[in-house]
């Protein structure tokens, strides 16, 4: 089977990394999305195989990550977490507390190297 990620490793993850981003989006503008409508919206007019394959291979990665839902009809949604706010219960997508704690650990990752450079700061 032909690579439908890139060449490389960097290449492949900058792609998986761009596809996840692209479905992010979408969800967020339209909260649900059907299969069949992604693909149309997706692919571009030399509609190649990859593409499809693309978009399965990523669907399937995102399910299995829990970030996305997909039901009977093939309509696509983001995971939602139920958390204890404030104002009660409120349902926040996974995505953004995938993102905090993707930057938490980058800010700890920099105080990190900070130390390193620097110890007695």
């Amino acid at each position: 089977m032909a690579l439908i990620w890139g060449d490389t490793k960097e290449t492949q993850e900058v792609a998986k990394n761009s596809f996840e981003e692209n479905i992010e989006r979408i969800l967020k503008q339209k909260e649900k999305i059907n299969l069949d409508d992604l693909m149309k919206l997706i692919s571009h007019d030399t509609n190649l195989l990859t593409d499809y394959q693309q978009l399965l291979k990523g669907i399937d990665k995102l399910l299995e990550e829990g970030k996305i839902i997909i039901d009977q009809d093939k309509n696509i949604r983001m995971t939602t977490l139920s958390v204890l706010g404030s104002n009660g219960i409120e349902e926040t997508p996974a995505w953004d507390k995938i993102h905090k704690e993707e930057d938490i650990e980058l800010k700890k990752e920099i105080i990190r190297r900070y130390n390193q450079i620097n110890p007695l700061l």
